[in-house]
């Protein structure tokens, strides 16, 4: 694999095991909600879709059952190193959703999930997902609104510490409100029927609604530590109070907006 996709993915090999871990609790807590989602927007035998940003590639294996043998599924990510085995109707690729091209008019639905918020270019790919879709075909986009996920009130020093790591690649990759506008730019490049649902759920110790973030600040911490931002007591006090019996925080607001390229005259 190039630097270029380790360094964009912001995965070492040493963390591959707990990131591992951490992205299947994050598919264990927002697969049924994306497969509902997914099934009110009309997935059929026969279908080809996309699944940009596929991770452990759980959603790719839900669609490929639902198209059938007939269909195809194209599971894309920039990193493979997390992406499961998948059955003969998935086409794993790795893929780079700002420079790697998709074949035009070619699928009924693509879906990204958690992952346009951290593409600088990300108009750009929303555009080139448009052009792979075929005329009536549907734009599934998922992401958060996490600007009051970091800011909410929680004890310290995990307050300070979870603001650290909520923030942290925002200047260089991530827009936190990207979440909300997706539907700005479908509206501007011309999509059609346009529709949003939005979200917000607790996420608790030991429970895959809170791990996926939980261990993401485990694996931060040492960061900060190395880098004198947080001091060693501190980091060992916030890493025991995120997992203190009966503790819950807010998590991210999830926005799924949908829209539908134009069919043809």
């Amino acid at each position: 694999m190039s630097e270029v996709h380790r360094e964009r993915y912001g995965v070492s090999d040493d963390e591959v095991d707990i990131e591992r871990i951490r992205l299947a609790k994050l598919a264990e807590f927002l697969d049924p909600g994306t497969f509902r989602l997914l099934t009110r927007v009309g997935v059929e035998p026969g279908m080809h879709v996309l699944e940009l940003g596929a991770g452990t590639g759980s959603v790719s294996a839900w669609l490929a059952e639902q198209v059938g043998p007939d269909g195809r599924v194209m599971s894309t990510d920039i990193d493979l190193r997390f992406h499961a085995s998948m059955p003969p109707n998935v086409i794993v690729r790795q893929h780079d959703a700002a420079r790697d091209p998709l074949p035009a008019g070619h699928f009924h639905l693509v879906h990204a999930r958690a992952v346009i918020q951290h593409i600088p270019e990300r108009v750009e790919v929303l555009a080139r997902l448009k052009a792979a879709l075929r005329p009536g075909g549907a734009m599934v986009i998922e992401d958060g609104a996490m600007a009051e996920f970091a800011e909410q009130a929680l004890p310290e020093p995990l307050g300070s510490i979870h603001r650290m790591v909520a923030h942290a690649s925002a200047p260089q990759w991530r827009d936190p409100d990207t979440g909300v506008r997706i539907l700005g730019w479908m509206r501007e490049l011309g999509l059609e029927d346009l529709d949003a649902i939005g979200k917000v759920r607790i996420m608790r110790p030991h429970e895959a609604s809170g791990e996926w973030w939980f261990l993401a600040l485990e694996r931060a911490v040492p960061r900060l530590v190395e880098a004198g931002a947080v001091t060693e007591p501190d980091a060992a006090a916030a890493l025991e109070q995120m997992r203190e019996p009966g503790f819950a925080m807010l998590g991210p607001t999830s926005i799924a907006t949908i829209g539908r390229k134009p069919a043809l005259a």
